[in-house]
Protein backbone atom coordinates (compact mmCIF):
# COMPACT_ATOMS: atom_id res chain seq x y z
CA UNK A 1 0.00 0.00 0.00
CA UNK A 2 2.69 2.21 0.73
CA UNK A 3 3.92 2.42 -2.85
CA UNK A 4 0.85 2.90 -4.09
CA UNK A 5 0.45 5.82 -1.64
CA UNK A 6 3.55 7.49 -3.69
CA UNK A 7 0.97 9.29 -5.68
CA UNK A 8 -0.98 12.03 -3.41
CA UNK A 9 -3.97 13.85 -3.85
CA UNK A 10 -5.64 11.31 -6.48
CA UNK A 11 -8.52 12.54 -6.32
CA UNK A 12 -7.54 16.03 -7.37
CA UNK A 13 -6.22 17.31 -11.27
CA UNK A 14 -3.09 18.07 -9.91
CA UNK A 15 -1.66 14.74 -8.20
CA UNK A 16 1.22 14.97 -6.30
CA UNK A 17 3.76 12.36 -7.55
CA UNK A 18 6.34 11.63 -4.63
CA UNK A 19 8.64 9.66 -7.01
CA UNK A 20 9.85 12.15 -9.08
CA UNK A 21 12.91 10.42 -10.63
CA UNK A 22 14.69 6.83 -10.58
CA UNK A 23 16.93 8.26 -7.78
CA UNK A 24 14.04 8.93 -5.67
CA UNK A 25 12.55 5.16 -6.50
CA UNK A 26 15.93 3.94 -5.33
CA UNK A 27 15.67 6.23 -2.16
CA UNK A 28 12.07 4.41 -1.32
CA UNK A 29 13.65 0.96 -2.50
CA UNK A 30 15.83 1.59 0.72
CA UNK A 31 13.63 3.48 2.71
CA UNK A 32 11.26 0.25 2.48
CA UNK A 33 14.14 -2.10 3.10
CA UNK A 34 13.74 -3.86 -0.76
CA UNK A 35 17.34 -2.82 -1.19
CA UNK A 36 20.25 -2.88 1.19
CA UNK A 37 22.55 0.28 1.42
CA UNK A 38 25.54 -1.04 -0.33
CA UNK A 39 22.57 -2.36 -3.11
CA UNK A 40 21.51 1.02 -3.41
CA UNK A 41 25.41 2.16 -3.95
CA UNK A 42 25.84 -0.12 -6.61
CA UNK A 43 22.82 0.37 -8.34
CA UNK A 44 23.72 4.36 -7.90
CA UNK A 45 26.78 3.73 -9.64
CA UNK A 46 25.12 1.37 -12.47
CA UNK A 47 22.56 3.81 -13.41
CA UNK A 48 24.78 6.81 -13.80
CA UNK A 49 26.28 4.89 -16.61
CA UNK A 50 23.67 3.20 -18.09
CA UNK A 51 20.67 5.89 -17.77
CA UNK A 52 18.07 4.35 -20.07
CA UNK A 53 17.75 1.33 -17.73
CA UNK A 54 17.53 3.41 -14.92
CA UNK A 55 14.81 5.12 -16.61
CA UNK A 56 12.99 2.29 -17.74
CA UNK A 57 12.76 0.91 -14.48
CA UNK A 58 11.74 4.24 -13.44
CA UNK A 59 8.24 4.28 -15.71
CA UNK A 60 8.26 0.26 -14.86
CA UNK A 61 7.24 1.07 -11.21
CA UNK A 62 5.42 4.01 -12.32
CA UNK A 63 3.47 1.62 -14.40
CA UNK A 64 3.03 -1.04 -11.80
CA UNK A 65 1.91 1.43 -8.99
CA UNK A 66 -0.62 2.66 -11.58
CA UNK A 67 -1.88 -1.04 -12.34
CA UNK A 68 -2.13 -1.89 -8.81
CA UNK A 69 -4.03 1.43 -7.80
CA UNK A 70 -6.69 0.65 -10.51
CA UNK A 71 -7.13 -3.51 -9.43
CA UNK A 72 -7.77 -1.84 -5.51
CA UNK A 73 -10.25 0.84 -6.63
CA UNK A 74 -12.15 -1.93 -8.54
CA UNK A 75 -11.81 -4.24 -5.53
CA UNK A 76 -13.24 -1.37 -3.29
CA UNK A 77 -15.43 -0.55 -5.68
CA UNK A 78 -16.92 -4.05 -6.30
CA UNK A 79 -16.18 -4.22 -9.79
CA UNK A 80 -14.84 -6.13 -12.24
CA UNK A 81 -10.74 -4.90 -12.99
CA UNK A 82 -10.31 -4.32 -16.25
CA UNK A 83 -9.25 -7.25 -18.42
CA UNK A 84 -5.91 -5.09 -19.46
CA UNK A 85 -4.45 -4.05 -16.31
CA UNK A 86 -5.19 -7.97 -14.99
CA UNK A 87 -2.94 -9.15 -17.95
CA UNK A 88 -0.05 -6.45 -17.21
CA UNK A 89 -0.15 -7.07 -13.69
CA UNK A 90 0.31 -10.61 -14.14
CA UNK A 91 2.70 -9.88 -17.13
CA UNK A 92 4.80 -8.42 -14.05
CA UNK A 93 4.41 -11.53 -11.72
CA UNK A 94 5.67 -13.33 -14.26
CA UNK A 95 8.13 -11.67 -15.83
CA UNK A 96 11.88 -13.33 -15.25
CA UNK A 97 10.95 -15.87 -12.40
CA UNK A 98 9.73 -14.79 -8.78
CA UNK A 99 13.00 -13.08 -8.14
CA UNK A 100 12.26 -12.53 -4.65
CA UNK A 101 12.89 -14.66 -1.51
CA UNK A 102 11.16 -14.29 1.79
CA UNK A 103 13.90 -12.63 4.93
CA UNK A 104 13.34 -12.08 8.18
CA UNK A 105 13.63 -7.91 8.93
CA UNK A 106 13.18 -6.30 12.44
CA UNK A 107 11.23 -9.11 13.88
CA UNK A 108 8.98 -9.88 10.87
CA UNK A 109 8.58 -11.44 7.34
CA UNK A 110 9.71 -9.55 3.67
CA UNK A 111 10.10 -10.06 0.85
CA UNK A 112 13.69 -8.82 -1.02
CA UNK A 113 14.99 -8.92 -4.53
CA UNK A 114 17.30 -11.49 -5.44
CA UNK A 115 18.24 -10.89 -9.38
CA UNK A 116 19.11 -7.63 -10.31
CA UNK A 117 17.84 -4.78 -11.43
CA UNK A 118 14.25 -6.13 -13.07
CA UNK A 119 13.50 -7.71 -10.11
CA UNK A 120 13.22 -4.32 -7.55
CA UNK A 121 9.59 -4.96 -8.23
CA UNK A 122 8.86 -8.23 -7.86
CA UNK A 123 8.53 -7.29 -3.74
CA UNK A 124 6.09 -4.82 -4.71
CA UNK A 125 3.85 -7.21 -7.17
CA UNK A 126 3.95 -10.16 -4.65
CA UNK A 127 2.61 -7.55 -1.84
CA UNK A 128 -0.31 -6.69 -4.18
CA UNK A 129 -0.89 -10.52 -5.14
CA UNK A 130 -0.99 -11.16 -1.58
CA UNK A 131 -3.07 -8.04 -0.18
CA UNK A 132 -5.57 -8.44 -3.49
CA UNK A 133 -6.02 -12.43 -2.62
CA UNK A 134 -5.71 -12.67 0.75
CA UNK A 135 -8.19 -12.16 3.91
CA UNK A 136 -7.43 -8.76 4.21
CA UNK A 137 -8.71 -7.83 0.02
CA UNK A 138 -12.51 -6.78 1.66
CA UNK A 139 -10.82 -4.24 4.27
CA UNK A 140 -9.35 -2.08 1.44
CA UNK A 141 -10.79 1.22 1.62
CA UNK A 142 -9.68 5.21 0.14
CA UNK A 143 -9.58 8.02 2.30
CA UNK A 144 -13.00 10.15 2.36
CA UNK A 145 -10.71 13.54 3.16
CA UNK A 146 -13.00 16.25 1.23
CA UNK A 147 -9.69 17.62 -0.27
CA UNK A 148 -8.79 14.54 -2.36
CA UNK A 149 -6.06 12.66 -0.49
CA UNK A 150 -7.28 9.15 -2.14
CA UNK A 151 -4.80 7.43 -0.36
CA UNK A 152 -6.06 3.77 0.14
CA UNK A 153 -5.40 1.83 3.55
CA UNK A 154 -6.30 -1.51 4.93
CA UNK A 155 -9.35 -0.59 7.56
CA UNK A 156 -8.13 -2.91 10.36
CA UNK A 157 -10.47 -0.79 13.15
CA UNK A 158 -12.64 -3.07 14.88
CA UNK A 159 -15.91 -1.90 13.41
CA UNK A 160 -14.55 -1.36 10.13
CA UNK A 161 -15.82 2.10 9.32
CA UNK A 162 -12.46 3.99 9.14
CA UNK A 163 -13.03 6.69 6.64
CA UNK A 164 -9.64 8.64 6.52
CA UNK A 165 -6.16 7.51 5.37
CA UNK A 166 -4.62 9.01 9.12
CA UNK A 167 -6.89 10.26 11.97
CA UNK A 168 -3.64 12.45 12.74
CA UNK A 169 -3.97 14.04 9.30
CA UNK A 170 -6.95 13.75 7.08
CA UNK A 171 -9.38 12.33 9.67
CA UNK A 172 -7.98 15.24 12.14
CA UNK A 173 -8.71 17.79 9.33
CA UNK A 174 -12.13 16.72 8.71
CA UNK A 175 -12.98 16.73 12.55
CA UNK A 176 -11.68 20.26 13.26
CA UNK A 177 -13.91 21.36 10.19
CA UNK A 178 -16.82 19.84 11.47
CA UNK A 179 -16.39 21.42 14.77
CA UNK A 180 -15.30 24.88 13.37
CA UNK A 181 -18.61 24.48 11.67
CA UNK A 182 -20.94 23.63 13.83
CA UNK A 183 -19.30 25.95 16.19
CA UNK A 184 -20.23 29.17 13.45
CA UNK A 185 -23.73 27.97 13.13
CA UNK A 186 -23.65 28.15 16.87
CA UNK A 187 -22.20 31.79 17.08
CA UNK A 188 -24.31 32.65 14.41
CA UNK A 189 -27.75 31.41 16.64
CA UNK A 190 -26.83 33.09 19.68
CA UNK A 191 -27.02 36.29 17.62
Amino acid sequence: MRFVNTAAWRLRSDVEERLPSPEALLDWFHANDLVSRGERTALQRAWKSDVEAANSLYESAIALRELIYNLLIARIDGQTPRTKDLEAFNHFLTAGGVGATLAWRAGDYAWRATKGVGSLLTPITLSAAELLTGIRSGKIRQCQDERGCGWLFVDESRAQNRRWCSMGDCGNRAKAHRHYQRAKGYALKSD
